[in-house]
């Protein structure tokens, strides 16, 4: 599957929600093993999970053995910082179960595996606080937001399902669109290259 990895284009109305489909939620089928675990796309001895950490380091991150990866990372979720990695995991932006509902039922194994995985865009995966994440769950921001970087989790939110051409039901879309107007509507965003 080629991923498009460069992003030149931007846009200043965010609130469009960048032309997403809007339709019902498909409810069932999904199980998470219809998505793939993190794996070593480019056998460079480091998986995805670790990918990640590498990226999103504040400080210049430390690779030992086997990929033990150190450094210190930030959670823009909570405005946590921390050098235990273990203490933070990787959110899928748009939840493996989200995805499925708006979309990723009619994809490929080859195509979940990718979104699963995404390093094309540092958005798609983001290193977190782990309690954070469980409470969030599976839920879209009709249902949950971070306590802060709303703005941010909004044109993220977004813009990850504009990459993977995924929709949004009709709660969803009214959130994000109270949610990006006035300042957070007139931010210059990227947007993303499509992934398939």
């Amino acid at each position: 599957i080629a991923l498009e990895k460069k992003t030149t284009t931007t846009t200043t109305a965010p609130s469009r929600s960048l032309g997403l489909r809007v339709e019902a939620e498909h409810v069932g089928g999904y199980k998470r093993t219809l998505f793939a675990n993190w794996y070593d796309a480019d056998r460079d001895g480091c998986d995805t999970r670790q990918e990640v950490l590498i990226a999103e380091s504040i400080i210049p991150a430390k690779i030992g053995a086997k990929c033990k990866v150190t450094g210190q990372w930030f959670s823009i979720y909570d405005d946590v910082t921390t050098t235990n990695s273990s203490s933070f995991d990787i959110d899928h932006m748009v939840p493996l179960k989200e995805a499925w509902e708006s979309g990723a039922r009619t994809w490929t194994p080859a195509q979940r595996q990718a979104y699963a995985n995404d390093l094309g865009f540092g958005p798609s995966l983001v290193a977190v606080t782990d309690n954070v994440n469980q409470s969030k769950g599976d839920r879209d921001p009709a249902q949950w937001m971070p306590a802060l970087s709303k703005c941010t989790y909004a044109i993220q939110w977004v813009q990850v399902k504009y990459r993977w051409r995924l929709t949004m039901d009709s709660a969803e879309k009214s959130k994000l669109a109270s949610l990006l107007s006035g300042s957070c509507g007139a931010r210059i965003v990227n947007i993303p290259g499509r992934a398939q």
